[in-house]
């Protein structure tokens, strides 16, 4: 039947993950096992080469050394990669400069882009927090990590917590998703 697509040719989407070879590695690896495109970019050579050996369908994750440090050259090997779906950035507070180039780059898409933009737990105090200006184009998110308690102690989020979270924000597109908690503030580890 002309026109006709599967199931599977539908929900498939390109993800676009900037610094998914350590906390976020496990959600890498669960999008690239349920069939999605990743395209991964990560400043070290050596643990995007571990990251493709795990993957279970390494023809469709591509890996891409880039410092986001270096912006020129960081924009200029993301404007050569396919158009994302949904772009999921762990790049820390210094690199505000690039969360506003990828909304710069993808912004002028003709097709909508999902960016879920992953901050440190400080962010959830408005006077820390920065969002970029982004075009209608872009559904803008924020996964803040937080941290656990547990028995009158609080601890840092494990890499598998983050993961899970973010997975799980990005299943449920909220405006801000937090991971683990932010309160009581005083709580932090």
């Amino acid at each position: 039947m002309a026109g006709s697509y599967s199931v599977k040719e539908i929900i498939m989407k390109h993800y676009l993950v900037i610094g998914g070879t350590g906390m976020l590695q496990a959600a890498v690896l669960d999008w690239n096992q349920e069939g999605h495109k990743v395209t991964v970019v990560a400043r070290k050579e050596e643990r995007l080469r571990r990251l493709s050996k795990c993957a279970a369908y390494p023809e469709i994750l591509r890996t891409v050394q880039a410092d986001y440090h270096q912006l020129e050259s960081f924009q200029k090997k993301l404007e050569d990669l396919p158009e994302p779906d949904i772009i999921v950035s762990w790049i820390h507070r210094s690199g505000n400069n690039v969360i506003q180039a990828l909304s710069n780059i993808y912004g002028v898409l003709a097709k909508r882009v999902e960016l879920f933009h992953i901050k440190g737990s400080s962010a959830h105090d408005p006077r820390q927090n920065y969002t970029p200006i982004y075009s209608e184009t872009i559904d803008y998110h924020e996964i803040i990590l937080g941290f656990q308690l547990s028995g009158g102690a609080s601890r840092w989020l494990t890499n598998e917590e983050i993961a899970n979270g973010v997975r799980e924000a990005v299943k449920l597109q909220q405006h801000r998703y937090i991971v683990g908690t932010v309160e009581p503030w005083s709580a932090r580890p």
